[in-house]
C-alpha cells in the first residue's frame, strides 16, 4: 500500500540556487516533468530572477502545473499580479496555476519592505485578485490597506480586459492561526510551507488545520480546501554538501518559528534552546547577512527543518513525513529546496526515494 496517495511537486528556490539561469530552470522543470512530478513551484524574492519571467518561460516550453511558494504581495500591486496570472494562463493549456501567497519572511522581505498590516494585506490582495480574475469590477476604496500601501485612488475602478484561460487558485503560505482561519474563509487551499517538519514534530500542525476548518465553516463554505505541504529535503551522494546546503534556510526558519510563538519546550523538542534562536534573531537585527548568520547554524540544527544527507540517510525520514502528510489529508507533498545539485536531486528522488513512498 502507498504511504502517500496524492500528487508530488517540487519547489525550486531561486535565492538558494541562484547559479541557475532561466534556460537551466526551464530544463530542470522539463526534467521534473519527464520524471513524473506533477507540479513545480517557485519562490519570490527581490533581487533574484523574476518569478513571472520564470513561470512564463517554463509555461511556454513544459507541460506541467505551476505555482508560487510563496508570492509576496508587497512587491507588486494586485492588479499587476492578477493580469500577470491571467496572461500566464493563456500558455497553460488548462493546467492550474497555484498561487501560494503570504507576507514574506522577516529575514528577507522584512529587510526590504515595511510589512504593514500583513494579515489585511494578504486577505485584501486575495479578495481583490479573485474578483478581478472572475471578471468583476474592483473599486480600490473597498480595499483600504492596498489603497494606502500602493497609493491607489480610492474612487477609481478597474476590471481586467480579458479572462484567464486556466484556473488560478489561491493558497495561504502563512502558518499562523489568524491567516489560516482567513484561508478557510476566502482561499482555495492551504500551503504549509517550509515549516511542515517542525510543525509536525512540535504538535502544532493539527491546531493550525483546525483554524482553517473553523474559517471554512464560519463562511458557510461546503467544498473542502486543498492542502499542500512542503517537505524540505537536501539529498546528494556527497553527505557534507547535502548537510551544508540547508544552513542558510534554517537560519531564517528559526527566527520565524520564534515569531510564531514556539515555546521553550517546543524548541527543545526540535533539539535547540530558545536562547540560541534569540541569538540568531539578534544577528539578523544587527544587520547580519544570511551568509553571515548561517555560520551560526550547527549540523544538529539542520534536522530541525530538513531531511538532509545521502539517499540512504534520507529514505526513512522521508517515508515518515509522507505518512504524516497522508494522515493529515494533504493532497500534494511538495519536495522543497532539494540540495546543492537540482538535476541530480530530481533524478535521485524519482529513482531511489519516491518509489518506496508511492508504491
Amino acid at each position: 500500500m502507498a504511504i502517500f496517495r496524492g500528487e508530488v511537486g517540487l519547489q525550486f528556490t531561486t535565492h538558494l540556487a541562484k547559479h541557475y539561469a532561466i534556460p537551466q530552470w526551464i530544463e530542470l522543470a522539463a526534467h521534473a516533468q519527464r520524471n513524473g512530478f506533477d507540479q513545480v513551484w517557485f519562490n519570490d524574492n527581490l533581487g533574484h530572477r523574476n518569478i513571472f519571467v520564470l513561470l512564463t518561460a517554463i509555461a511556454a516550453k513544459v507541460p506541467i502545473k505551476l505555482g508560487t511558494a510563496i508570492l509576496v504581495p508587497y512587491f507588486r500591486n494586485p492588479v499587476d499580479i492578477a493580469d500577470a496570472f491571467a496572461s500566464l494562463s493563456e500558455l497553460m493549456d488548462g493546467r492550474e496555476i497555484s498561487v501560494g501567497i503570504a507576507r514574506g519572511d522577516y529575514a528577507q522581505a522584512g529587510n526590504q519592505v515595511h510589512l504593514m498590516k500583513p494579515i489585511a494585506m494578504v486577505k485584501e490582495s486575495v479578495e481583490c485578485m479573485k474578483r478581478l480574475l472572475a471578471g468583476g469590477s474592483v473599486r480600490y476604496g473597498d480595499y483600504p490597506t492596498l489603497t494606502e500601501f500602493f497609493h491607489l485612488r480610492s474612487d477609481a475602478n478597474i476590471r481586467l480586459g480579458f479572462a484567464p484561460k486556466s484556473p488560478v487558485l489561491f493558497y495561504t503560505g502563512g502558518n499562523g492561526p489568524r491567516i489560516m482561519e482567513i484561508a478557510g474563509r476566502v482561499m482555495d487551499g492551504v500551503l504549509i510551507g517550509g515549516f511542515f517538519i517542525p510543525l509536525v514534530r512540535s504538535g502544532k500542525l493539527a491546531g493550525l488545520l483546525d483554524c482553517t476548518e473553523r474559517g471554512r465553516k464560519s463562511a458557510g463554505r461546503e467544498e473542502p480546501l486543498r492542502k499542500v505541504c512542503e517537505i524540505n529535503i537536501s539529498v546528494a551522494d556527497d553527505r557534507d554538501k547535502a548537510r551544508e546546503f540547508p544552513r542558510r534556510y534554517i537560519a531564517h526558519m528559526l527566527v520565524v518559528l520564534e515569531a510564531m510563538g514556539f515555546s521553550d519546550e517546543e524548541f527543545r523538542a526540535l533539539g535547540v534552546e530558545r536562547q540560541t534562536v534569540l541569538d540568531i534573531k539578534r544577528a539578523f537585527e544587527g544587520g547580519g547577512t544570511i551568509e553571515q548568520v548561517s555560520a551560526l547554524i550547527t549540523d544538529a540544527m539542520v534536522d530541525i527543518g530538513f531531511i538532509a544527507g545521502t539517499p540512504r540517510e534520507c529514505a526513512k525520514t522521508l517515508e515518515e513525513m509522507c505518512a504524516r502528510a497522508q494522515e493529515y489529508g494533504f493532497d500534494q507533498i511538495l519536495l522543497a529546496k532539494l540540495g546543492p545539485n537540482y538535476e541530480d536531486a530530481i533524478t535521485v528522488l524519482a529513482r531511489d526515494l519516491l518509489p518506496a513512498v508511492m508504491r
